[in-house]
């Protein structure tokens, strides 16, 4: 399965809308992929919030729910985090997937379900870029205009620049967190089809590294940084 089709399933098994041999077929794929079983977690832990409201399987109609309540969730909000394991960071969020399975849930249940990715809740995204303490960390190099922007208060960076070349394929941008001269994996990601780049990451703190730096990488990202490096903070 692709990376797409991977999580399309996440989200499905996340509210319990695979069948026996979907789900088996899923943690099959998911043995090699330590991220994915992390988003996996991360989305079950969210679809929990609403286990205790019903206490019936989930109906056939479900899957059509969470697969069109993933469609309609904004692409900046989807652009994807993918954690990776990192000394003393919190993972980052998918919040447009969770909010979508929250959405899907709370259509399943009969009730209005508000939640931290409800529509009428703060922007996450916007709450970072538009606080007080933001600070702007300048990432130079071959992708034009990248910068972290951290907000302490919030505990959490956007990732963002406006015209950045799409991979090729399924190649993704990689993150990495550089300390003592040894790159760490943290997360990769894709811009939209326009070059948009926002990606928000819950618990990013720049200061956890020296330096932080780009790479280009094939689907999933790699243990270690394929050169060249194309942006570095200084």
């Amino acid at each position: 399965m692709t990376d797409d089709e991977l999580r399309e399933q996440l989200t499905l098994a996340a509210v319990g809308a695979l069948d026996a041999d979907e789900r088996a077929a899923l943690d099959t794929a998911l043995g090699e992929r330590p991220d994915l079983q992390a988003e996996l977690a991360e989305l079950e832990a969210a679809a929990a919030l609403f286990a205790d409201a019903v206490a019936e399987e989930a109906p056939p109609t479900l899957r059509a729910s969470v697969l069109g309540a993933v469609a309609a969730t904004p692409q900046d909000v989807l652009a994807p985090v993918v954690p990776i394991a990192a000394r003393g960071r919190r993972r980052g969020r998918f919040v447009g997937v969770i909010g979508a399975v929250a959405a899907a849930a709370a259509i399943f249940v009969g009730v209005l379900v508000v939640s931290p990715w409800s529509a009428d809740a703060p922007d996450p995204t916007a709450a970072v870029l538009d606080a007080d303490d933001a600070q702007v960390i300048e990432m130079p190099g071959t992708l034009p205009g990248v910068t972290i922007v951290h907000s302490p208060t919030n505990d959490a960076a956007v990732l963002q620049a406006d015209d950045v070349p799409v991979p090729e394929g399924d190649r993704v941008y990689e993150l990495w967190a550089i300390t003592d001269g040894t790159p760490e994996r943290y997360a990769t990601f894709r811009p939209g089809d326009d070059g948009r780049l926002s990606v928000y990451a819950a618990g990013l703190d720049p200061a956890s590294a020296e330096q932080w730096a780009i790479t280009e990488e094939p689907a999933g990202g790699s243990d270690t940084p394929t050169l060249p490096i194309l942006n570095v903070t200084s």
